[in-house]
């Protein structure tokens, strides 16, 4: 099951990535394990002040949008699944 699943998650990143999609690069997949670019942000949920909130709450929401204008859900869009850097760029992470 979780073999099917590591399958479904890096299908699921490559297209979003390969579409423009804020993900970091997928290099492969093998057994229950995903090979990706390295991310060089924070987990939301370690963020506690953001310069920029109105800001970066509109990219969030682009993104959601853009996602589903595409006709895919996240699924587990929340605070542990994204992340972000000084500069305030979003990365999702974690596809289910």
């Amino acid at each position: 099951m979780s073999r099917l699943a590591t399958i479904k998650e890096y299908a699921f990143m490559k297209a979003l990535h390969d579409r423009g999609f804020p993900t970091p690069t997928p290099i492969d997949q093998n057994r229950h394990g995903i090979c990706m670019s390295l991310v060089e942000a924070y987990p939301m949920t370690n963020v506690r002040v953001i310069p920029h909130p109105y800001e970066v709450y509109q990219k969030l929401i682009d993104i959601i949008i853009k996602v589903a204008e595409h006709g895919l859900v996240h699924g587990d869009f929340n605070e542990f699944n994204i992340m972000i850097d000084d500069d305030e760029v979003i990365t999702m992470i974690d596809f289910p």
